[in-house]
């Protein structure tokens, strides 16, 4: 019995790291084309630090369907193989074959809630922090000497010198506020620049007023911004919008609750791949298929009742029994069916 558990377990595993492994590709490639094209630009390691944030935001549907179909597959070869016959005539009940599938489906029920609790949201906000500051420095870099550059609609710049972060005799104007700026000396540091000796240039009513200064910092934002969406808050923010926040309090208690419920399907996941796999008397296309109408099902009804908990049309313990009640009732379905 303990050498079945073994296979079963280990072989669930295996299948799952391969099929985690084939997402990640096939995930990372198709969003390849929506990165900002000057990250193409910035260096190996970074463009794969980028890689690595964006295939993080897709995990927790590469964990909901590589759990669903290795299971499916164990289930599958079991049958298919003939396999299942030997350990039925030795004795073996559909439940003792179950266990150690369940078992392992408990373990990633456990990596399911901690990775849509705190690994995704984190790896969204990390990814657009990335995104943010890696494009703004790639695009300051690039200040070339003795050649005028607009950094944006509102900043033009022009040095004299530059080498690596030092650059004199600057010139800057700033567009929208109608403001130059001329400075002997500059530290370049991030999106900052420390100016020393200059003058700026005021626009007034009677013409414009000349300030002296010694040092002066000026930010070069040249208003690139990746924002992170709402439900990539951390989860003590949303907490404290949920107690204080009237305006925000539905839409971040649905967050909350979806981050929670995310891990209830994973109680049933493990035991409903392995029957259909076992139980369906069709080719692997045709259970793998039924597998994922399944999914779409759940994601579509998932969609719809968190968009009426945002609403505050229904509460959250409407919204997990929703779904616990149909991973329940598949489960039972394909579990019992002969």
């Amino acid at each position: 019995m303990k050498i079945l558990y073994r296979y079963l377990s280990v072989n669930l595993v295996k299948y799952f790291l391969v099929l985690i492994g084939f997402f990640s590709i096939v995930i990372v490639s198709s969003q390849l084309l929506h990165l900002p094209s000057i990250l193409y630009h910035t260096g190996f390691i970074k463009f794969l630090q980028i890689l690595f944030f964006v295939n993080l935001s897709f995990f927790k549907y590469q964990l909901f369907f590589g759990v669903l179909i290795s299971s499916l597959l164990i289930g599958y070869s079991l049958r298919e193989n003939r396999e299942i016959y030997a350990i039925y005539s030795a004795g073996i009940s559909k439940g003792q074959l179950i266990k150690p599938v369940f078992t392992v489906s408990l373990l990633f029920t456990v990596v399911a809630l901690l990775t849509s609790l705190f690994l995704v949201p984190y790896a969204n906000r990390e990814r657009a922090q990335f995104i943010t500051i890696n494009v703004k420095k790639h695009v300051l870099d690039a200040i070339v000497e003795k050649n005028f550059m607009k950094l944006s609609e509102d900043i033009t710049i022009y040095v004299q010198g530059k080498k690596e972060n030092e650059m004199e005799k600057i010139f800057i104007f700033q567009k929208d506020k109608g403001i130059t700026i001329t400075a002997e000396k500059s530290l370049f540091s991030n999106n900052r620049l420390l100016l020393q000796n200059g003058y700026i240039q005021i626009p007034s009513q009677e013409g414009f007023n000349l300030l002296k200064f010694d040092k002066y910092r000026f930010i070069l934002d040249i208003k690139y911004i990746k924002k992170y969406e709402f439900e990539d808050l951390d989860n003590r923010t949303l907490l404290e919008m949920v107690k204080s926040s009237k305006k925000n309090r539905d839409k971040a208690l649905a967050v909350l609750s979806e981050r929670v419920v995310f891990a209830v399907p994973f109680l049933f996941l493990g035991v409903l791949g392995f029957s259909l796999g076992l139980q369906v008397q069709k080719s692997r296309e045709f259970v793998i298929g039924l597998a994922v109408i399944l999914s779409i099902v759940y994601m579509v009804m998932n969609t719809y009742l968190l968009k009426l908990l945002q609403k505050g049309s229904i509460n959250p313990v409407v919204y997990a029994v929703a779904v616990l009640v149909y991973f329940g009732f598949t489960t039972y379905y394909f579990y019992r069916k002969e």
